[in-house]
This record gives structure tokens, sequence and C-alpha cells, in this order.
């Protein structure tokens, strides 16, 4: 019995150490496999942090801020101090590119009340089909948002604010209703009616704000397609009740099409300012311009630089990561950069262009990226 005793010991021993092995060996590859994540995610914070915190040894990333950047304004137009957005969709809550956009606004011009118009309901019509990041809705936007003191929602039935103005008529035919791009055309004649009837300034919700807009009055901006001056209907700055607008909205009763996309957005501004001011549209300025139109109207257009200094057919350079900081030269004449792709899905890598605009000029809004809390 005792012989037998004493040959088991070494075996139960031997099994003992070979589990304690196992078991060790499973516990270091756990250790292994959880430094490598938490290492990588640091590297990952570091690179996008090393990027930002250049800022404090380099002066043009430093001074690429609201207040710091330079301002294009010397006075103030006695223009209306209100710039206006306009969502749509129906939903309850912007994305995060969107209330960049806002933020983005009220920081640069505290002066200014920013309205936010959003529709109650979602209009009739076909929705943008995009996929891609940044288009989910948080309503961590609106309690950003509404923490500016200068930032006002109003959550209304947006198609009553075409009655009194020349656009009644065309609402109440149903032809705007039926229209497969319904959604697109009353967004499109509800930013001329807002301006007809209260003034100020339009912009679209895929824009960054740099600078004061104080100085801008009875203005658009133009950019080239195809080798064609084209008037963009994303900036809009007018006096309420400008003859230019009353004419673009007659001009868009007759010459509305249900189908064409673009009938009374930019397409249909060109022509009505084409036809009103005498403008040819292969030849434009490539500076500031000012128009005397028909009935003593005066427009003033700026070159894409204002407006539009990255264009359509450049939008990567808002996306390709370690953006050279050089980029922000192009900004130096810059009110406001149109962001094209931003409402389409488009990735922003963290070292982006695009993202360091965020970090910069909505860093409330960018922040709850950074945290996690949604995608940017």
């Amino acid at each position: 019995m005792v012989l037998r005793m004493s040959l088991l010991l070494p075996c139960r021993l031997f099994r003992t150490l070979k589990m304690l092995r196992f078991f060790s060996f499973v516990k270091f590859i756990l250790v292994v496999g959880f430094l490598v994540i938490v290492s990588s995610f640091l590297l990952l914070i570091a690179g996008h942090q090393n990027l930002f915190n250049q800022q404090e040894i380099n002066p043009k990333l430093r001074q690429f801020a609201p207040g710091q950047i330079g301002e294009l304004c010397r006075e103030d137009s006695g223009g209306e101090k209100r710039i206006i957005f306009i969502e749509t969709s129906g939903e309850k809550c912007l994305r995060p590119r969107q209330s960049c956009a806002v933020e983005s606004a009220a920081l640069t011009n505290p002066d200014m009340s920013i309205y936010v118009y959003m529709a109650m309901e979602r209009p009739p019509g076909k929705a943008e089909m995009d996929v891609g990041e940044g288009l989910e809705r948080h309503c961590q936007t609106m309690d950003i948002l509404e923490s500016f003191p200068n930032v006002y929602i109003n959550r209304n039935d947006l198609p009553k604010h075409l009655i009194d103005t020349p656009l009644e008529s065309l609402y109440f035919s149903g032809k705007l209703k039926s229209s497969d791009y319904a959604l697109q055309h009353i967004s499109d004649a509800l930013r001329v009616a807002l301006l007809y009837k209260y003034g100020g300034i339009y912009l679209d919700l895929d824009v960054v704000v740099l600078r004061s807009l104080k100085c801008l009055r009875n203005t658009a901006g133009h950019t080239f397609i195809l080798g064609e001056s084209s008037i963009e209907n994303g900036f809009m700055a007018f006096d309420r009740g400008h003859k230019l607008l009353k004419f673009f909205m007659r001009w868009m009763q007759r010459a509305y099409k249900p189908n064409e996309r673009s009938v009374i957005g930019p397409n249909g501004l060109s022509k009505a300012f084409q036809m009103l001011c005498n403008h040819p549209s292969k030849i434009i300025s490539d500076s500031v311009y000012d128009f005397k139109c028909h009935d003593n109207v005066r427009v003033t257009l700026h070159n894409k630089t204002a407006f539009h200094p990255i264009t359509y057919f450049e939008q990567n350079r808002f996306y390709e990561q370690d953006f050279n900081e050089n980029e922000l030269d192009t900004f130096d004449q810059s009110y406001s950069v149109h962001v094209y792709g931003s409402g389409h899905g488009a990735h922003v890598p963290k070292t982006s262009l695009f993202a360091f605009m965020a970090h910069q000029f909505c860093p409330a809004t960018y922040s709850y990226h950074l945290q996690g809390l949604y995608s940017f």
C-alpha cells in the first residue's frame, strides 16, 4: 500500500504542475492580448493628440481658431443679424456634422442670432440614399446647441413659411409635394422664402463657418461647373424683401419642373440672376464684383474662395490622412467652407483636414466623438 502511494504521488504532482503551467500560459496570453489592445488604443489617441498638440508650437495651427484666424469683415454691413439653417427631414435631432455647422456659426458670430428651422414631420419625396459614417442622428447634438445663448431651434410646419410669398400658389398647387424631389425642392424654396420674409444669411448644414459674417449683405457666391459660372444657393445673404429673391420666386413658379432635381436650386438661381442682371453665364469676375441690375437691384458676387475654396471635384482634400498644414492657406480669404461629401457619409480620419476644422471650430460637437459617444 505504501509502495503504491509512493508511486502515485509523483504522477499527481506531475499532473498538477502541468495544469498550473497550462493556466499560467493562458493567463500570460490574456495579459499580453490586453496589453496589445490598450497599447494600440493609446497609440491611436496619441497620434490624434500629437497632431493637435502641434498648435502649442506651430502658430499656423494655433491661430486657425475662432477669434484668432483673422477677420475679413472690417465693418458691419447693417444687415439683419440672423443666420438661418434648415433641416427638412422631420427627424428630432441633428447629425453631428450638421451640429458642427451650427456650432461653428454660433462661435464665430456671437453677435448674431442663429435659427435652426426643423420640420415637425417628414415631407414627401425621396430622401437621400446615403450610406457611410456620421449619418446617424444623436440628441446630444441638440443639448450642445441649446447651450449656446444665440442658437434658437424652431420646430414647426416649415411649408407654412411659403405663405404670403410668390411661392404660395406653387405650394398649394400640390406640385412641390408630388415631386420625386419634394424633400430637396421644399428646402430650396424655403431658404429663399425665409430670406425674403425675414432677411439675414442662409447656410447649408454641411459648412464650417470660419469668420464673422457681419459685413456680408445682398451677396452670394459663385463657382465654376464645367466651365460655366454657377451661383450657389448654399450661402445667400439678403435683405428682407430683396427684389432678386422676389424675381427668383416668380421665376420658380413659371419654370418649376418636378422631375429636375436642381431646377429651383443653384441652376435656377443662376438663371434668375442672369436674366435680372443681363449677365452671361460664361463670364464671371475672379474677384468680388458688384452688379447693378434692372430696377436698381444691387447684388454682390464673391468668387469661389469666399465660400467654396475647395470645390466639389477636390473634396478628397477634406478626408486625406495627415493633412499638410499648408492646406490652411487655402482659407485665408474664406468666410466659410462648404465641406462637400460630409453629408453623404464620407469617412473622416482623425488626422484629416475636416477633423482638424471640426476640432477647432465645433469643439463641443467634436469632443463627443472623441469620447466615443457618437461617430463623427
